[in-house]
């Protein structure tokens, strides 16, 4: 079998300006680079280690939009948290005004899924050990 390695996430947004703003401010992410592509702009973004890469809408595109959930096929992205920094990280997006759509409580950890641009569901999980 061949050799497979994570390299990246694609996000579409109405708003190319402002969804880059909301990563750098609800995640902490630093832009790489900034380029146009195909008419649209286009940042890479890395996000602690994580590559997302943003992008706005080209002409002629009509992209769906952001579903229920669940939906098919990608439902969310997730990032582990320092342990116990739960409530800071929470804070921090009430801070932001970020919409929480759902939190919970497992055995072995804590998470909440919450609303990114355009309906983009993302979740913070913080490990109980």
């Amino acid at each position: 079998m061949f050799d497979l390695k994570y390299e990246h996430i694609h996000l579409i947004h109405t708003d190319h300006d402002a969804a880059v703003r909301f990563y750098q401010d609800a995640l902490g992410a630093e832009i790489i680079n900034s380029v146009e592509r195909f008419g649209a702009p286009q940042t890479k973004l890395d996000c602690h280690g994580t590559m997302l890469i943003v992008r706005g809408v080209r002409d002629g595109e009509d992209p769906m939009a952001a579903g229920s959930v669940p939906r098919m096929g990608a439902d969310h992205f997730g990032f582990w948290i320092g342990q116990g920094s739960y409530e800071e990280a929470k804070a921090h997006l009430e801070g932001l005004g970020v919409k929480i759509a759902q939190e919970g409580d497992l055995p072995h950890l804590r998470f909440l899924y919450f609303e990114g641009p355009d309906g983009v569901i993302i979740e913070f999980m913080d490990p109980k050990e």
